[in-house]
Formats: C-alpha cells, sequence, structure tokens
C-alpha cells in the first residue's frame, strides 16, 4: 500500500494547532484518502459533523470526497469543532 504525508492545521492562516505549534502533526494516510477520512483520522466527532475542509495553500473548500495528495496542508470544518 502506498501512503501519502498530509498536514492538519486548526489555524489555517498561522498554520498551527490550537496550543500555537507550527505543522505540529503529520499524518501517513492511504493514497485515496479523502477530506472526510483526515477529519475521521483526527477525531470521529469531526467526522460526524463535517461540513467541508480547506486547502490551506489555495484557499479552496474541499468536500468531503476530496481525494487528498502528498503533502497537502488542510484545516478540517467541522460542525462539532465549533465551540
Amino acid at each position: 500500500m502506498k501512503f501519502i504525508v498530509v498536514y492538519p492545521v486548526e489555524d489555517e492562516v498561522r498554520l498551527t494547532d490550537k496550543k500555537g505549534n507550527v505543522l505540529p502533526d503529520a499524518r501517513l494516510v492511504p493514497q485515496d484518502s479523502t477530506a472526510k477520512d483526515l477529519a475521521r483520522l483526527i477525531h470521529e466527532d469531526l467526522a460526524k459533523g463535517f461540513l467541508y475542509a480547506i486547502d490551506v495553500r489555495t484557499k479552496h473548500r474541499l468536500g468531503a470526497e476530496h481525494k487528498l495528495k502528498n503533502n497537502d496542508i488542510i484545516k478540517i470544518v467541522s460542525a462539532s469543532s465549533r465551540g
């Protein structure tokens, strides 16, 4: 099986997690993984409330079935993550 590296972030401007760590996580995911698959990998509640993802480099909204690419930097927007 082939894997790709994806970087999930919480702050798409600063490329940080909620603690301010820059690009704190690198996730290895199967090559055909989708944005929703990444959300599920981070936390099941993010996947349940999945609204869309943001490609941080292009600022484009990505749907649940969008296929991720190697070295993508992705912010997940979920109804569950709104506080």
